[in-house]
């Protein structure tokens, strides 16, 4: 943890580099989204799911763990890389689109203070630079709509 404070003060981001994932259930197609709590970066901004990469983890391996402790989730999925971003600093953050087939309720930790279901294109206010800049990613947009508008229609369901 310690070589992620030090990259904080470097980059103005914590940790080198990181990843993270928005989650569609194919059930409903809605999109998962994290509402992020006070004491983060970017506190009551809509982002994704992620965090840090450990040394010797790969993006997506992190991804694996932060949904554990970010969401509770440990169930089955599949995912598929999204857009990459990269920072002057050489940060670099990792999206990922996870594909679930059921909606489920997130068992959230200190990093977040809320969650909600999004329809496709009916994003909440306000999101995470790193969020937007996912969503302005043509190629990210398609990966996701291809998913997501299976089931479209289906009322957005956000807590709190």
């Amino acid at each position: 943890m310690n070589e992620h404070k030090i990259a904080l003060h470097e980059t103005g981001f914590w940790g080198r580099a990181a990843a993270g994932a928005i989650v569609a259930a194919r059930q409903t197609g809605r999109v998962l989204i994290a509402h992020r709590a006070e004491g983060t970066l970017q506190a009551g901004t809509w982002g994704t799911w992620g965090g840090a990469v450990d040394e010797g983890e790969t993006p997506e391996q992190t991804v694996r763990r932060e949904l554990s402790e970010e969401a509770g989730y440990s169930g089955t999925f599949n995912s598929t890389p999204l857009y990459v971003f990269e920072h002057s600093s050489g940060f670099r953050y990792s999206n990922f689109l996870i594909t679930v087939e059921h909606e489920f309720e997130p068992q959230l930790n200190w990093e977040t203070q809320g969650f909600g279901w999004f329809i496709f294109g009916d994003w909440p206010d306000p999101l995470h630079f790193g969020l937007e800049n996912l969503f302005n990613d043509e190629a990210s947009l398609a990966s996701i709509a291809r998913v997501a508008k299976i089931k479209g229609g289906a009322k957005a369901r956000q807590h709190p």
